[in-house]
């Protein structure tokens, strides 16, 4: 049976003090079983902002459909509102994988179904067989899920991933420099309600879906961000104060304990004695939200598609979480584009220039899932 995946439907996973959580359901351009597997996508936006339609990987959706595979793209809470952390992040992620694999999410289905109002021929999610992705500050929830959820995914797909190495500038050095794509530094008086101690209006709100907004371009200027939230992950590494919000450890600032416990940012050492120093470092309760302290050897496989050229997060990353990943025995695969920034993946020339780079990520992903 064929069906429409161009549009997906969208379900509450979880609600959180009045606010829901949502993610969309992309069905298989065929199905051919009761039972398909699913790939479970997390968007970027560096935590701040962005919702599950922002950076689609519009590439992996498409060949993972093809697969007869359905395919997912889930909202999480956002950072800095009310108390939300990574901490609360990770739970997001675990809950999306427990909807997905519930009696819940097949009565939404069924019931839908019998009211003539699925789009698409009823199937179920193959609650062994779900796959986790993500880009960016996704791709860190892509590693939660290889940590905290259980049954583990099936795989772990990264696209220029956050959270393999934290010791490096990007995240613990004050930039005095342009540093993103040799955009000019932010003034931190125009995000003053952003920076700690935040301002009672975000303090006290919650917020799950914070979309990409522009306003419109002039003679003079290119299109600037309209949305306030956008800028704020670029803001905390110029200021060096991002893991600050990431765990909310601000009094003591956690950036500044580790700038001050640390020879140098950019630490060179093998992937074990990064653990050491960051365990001795990092409080104890905060251990669980950083990937490079959690693996081990019950990952399920990995792939890291990195740019080589990436200025917001650096390929350093994915480097060290891939010989991270060798050293605990997890099979993994990488691959570096070479000359390539941030988000190459949503270039208009992206499918030409990279097309069998995404054939290779995506075939890793369905030969997990097919196994």
């Amino acid at each position: 049976m064929t069906s429409n995946n161009s549009t997906p439907l969208t379900f509450t996973y979880k609600t959180f003090e009045t606010v829901p959580i949502r993610l969309d359901v992309y069905p298989p351009a065929v199905i051919t079983t009761s039972e398909v597997p699913v790939v479970l996508w997390f968007h970027g936006g560096g935590f701040t902002f962005a919702n599950r339609t922002n950076f689609f990987p519009k590439w992996l959706q498409k060949r993972i459909n093809d697969a007869g595979f359905a395919f997912v793209s889930a909202d999480y809470r956002l950072i800095p509102t009310g108390s939300i952390t990574a901490h609360h992040i990770l739970e997001d992620v675990k809950d999306a994988f427990a909807f997905l694999r519930s009696k819940t999410f097949e009565a939404a289905l069924d019931s839908l179904d019998v009211e003539g109002k699925l789009p698409f021929p009823k199937f179920r999610i193959d609650p062994k067989r779900i796959a986790a992705a993500g880009s960016s500050a996704g791709g860190t929830c892509a590693y939660f899920a290889a940590t905290h959820v259980e049954p583990k995914p099936a795989a772990i797909l990264s696209v220029f991933g956050m959270g393999g190495d934290i010791l490096n500038a990007q995240y613990l050095t004050p930039k005095t420099e342009p540093f993103l794509r040799g955009r000019p530094l932010l003034d931190p008086s125009r995000s003053k309600d952003y920076i700690y101690p935040l301002s009672p209006s975000v303090s006290s709100d919650i917020l799950s879906d914070s979309p990409m907004a522009f306003h419109p371009p002039t003679a003079t200027l290119p299109a600037l961000p309209a949305n306030p939230r956008m800028p704020l992950a670029l803001l905390y590494l110029q200021l060096g104060t991002y893991l600050d919000y990431y765990t909310g450890e601000h009094a003591p600032s956690l950036s500044d304990t580790l700038r001050a416990a640390l020879p140098s940012p950019n630490v060179q050492s093998n992937p074990g004695m990064k653990k050491i120093i960051l365990r001795k470092h990092i409080p104890i309760q905060h251990h669980a939200i950083f990937p490079q302290l959690n693996v081990s050897s019950s990952w399920p496989p990995v792939f890291l598609l990195h740019g080589a050229e990436d200025t917001a997060v650096p390929v350093t990353e994915s480097k060290n979480m891939y010989a991270t990943l060798k050293w605990a025995g997890v099979e993994t695969k990488i691959k570096i584009v070479d000359g390539e920034d941030h988000f190459f993946d949503q270039t208009p020339d992206a499918e030409e220039k990279y097309g069998q780079v995404f054939d290779e990520a995506a075939k890793f992903l369905i030969e997990k899932l097919s196994a």
